[in-house]
């Protein structure tokens, strides 16, 4: 199966409504979408979404190189090849994550649909056939904050996440609103991305929360390079806590679990720029038990159905993954997944999934 063509868009999608969290109010989510054709006729689509204030990605950004970088090494060969060709780039060029896992997820969808079989497959054994999916919930006022944890409850959605942004009254408020908004056999986790800035304010925030014993972990509570107190922050206040901004690699999760810093850390497309990669994350995490959630990057079904493909593979989920096409305004496939408390893995060959062609007009 030789490669013909790879085309790409870059696109930003507006959120479905204002999303404030610790670094700013988001307004729009950056991405690249990736078309591969073949000489037999086959399709791939790939999707690359950006975190900007974890890698210093941007839609155009990753097009580029995509168009100037990827496209040359990829065009022309093999399947084997262009694998090959995006691992090596990949290692040599720094901060391109999403460019990279966008060509990925294309060339894996090609070899699924080639072999008849789900991406899940080409990644590993499957243990799951669906997941669960958390209801995420920005940085917003706690009145705002708790009318949405409650419309979700109503819908059957029995994990949540709230954001925090370093306000320790302000995220209490919230933290407290939720959990009385909640039932009983729900579950919150709570991530400042970094805004607690250090183990004794953080302490401090924790002590505010009226049930800290409801809340299911801390999500990188400080800075990735104060990783010594994530520990600190699990033994003073019992709440396990999650890495995720220190979590980039299959290198940085063997060190917090080796060092027993964290219960878990989050897989982040965006931030390894491989599925494959994430997959060997989640092994790795299995072999020092500690649970992943395998979170999307406000991405669409296709970065959603990707993500679920790993997912279905991982040894050991947290309660919930956050997959996160709700929260964006446009989901530019031909068929968007179905969005609820649980999240079927596609069975289709390949991603399961494809991109409306009109994007790419």
């Amino acid at each position: 199966m030789r490669v013909t063509t790879v085309e790409t868009v870059a696109v930003q999608v507006p959120f479905a409504e204002r999303f404030p969290v610790s670094y700013e109010t988001e307004r729009e989510t950056d991405h690249v979408f990736v078309r591969i054709h073949t000489a037999d006729g086959r399709v791939g689509y790939g999707e690359g979404a950006a975190l900007p204030w974890f890698t210093g990605e941007v839609a155009d950004g990753m097009a580029a190189v995509v168009d100037q970088y990827l496209r040359p090494r990829v065009e022309g060969g093999s399947l084997d090849a262009a694998d090959a060709a995006v691992v090596d780039f990949g290692r040599s060029f720094p901060n391109a994550p999403g460019a990279c896992a966008a060509v990925e997820m294309a060339l894996l969808d090609l070899r699924g649909k080639r072999a008849g079989i789900p991406v899940s497959d080409l990644l590993g054994p499957r243990r799951r056939d669906a997941v669960p999916k958390m209801c995420i919930i920005p940085a917003v006022d706690p009145e705002a904050a708790a009318r949405t944890a409650s419309a979700a409850a109503d819908e059957g959605y029995r994990q949540f996440k709230t954001k925090a942004d370093g306000d320790l009254e302000g995220d209490a408020a919230r933290i407290n609103a939720v959990l009385d908004a909640i039932p009983a056999d729900a579950t919150l986790r709570v991530d400042p991305n970094t805004a607690w800035v250090n183990a004794p304010t953080a302490e401090r925030a924790v002590a505010l929360v009226e049930h800290p014993e409801k809340l299911e972990y801390l999500e990188q509570p400080v800075p990735p390079e104060r990783t010594a107190e994530l520990r600190r922050i699990w033994d003073a206040t019992g709440i396990r806590v999650f890495a995720d901004e220190a979590a980039h690699g299959p290198a940085d999760v063997a060190a917090l679990g080796g060092d027993g810093l964290v219960a878990g850390c989050h897989l982040k497309l965006a931030k390894a720029g491989s599925l494959r990669r994430l997959e060997e994350m989640a092994r790795v995490a299995g072999r020092h038990d500690l649970q992943v959630t395998v979170a999307s990057a406000f991405g669409s079904s296709l970065d959603v159905a990707a993500n679920l493909h790993v997912a279905a593979v991982a040894p050991a989920l947290s309660r919930g993954c956050e997959l996160c096409t709700d929260l964006v305004a446009a989901d530019p496939v031909v068929d968007p997944l179905p969005v609820g408390p649980e999240m079927a893995v596609p069975d289709e060959p390949g991603l399961g999934v494809e991109l409306d062609p009109e994007l790419f007009e």
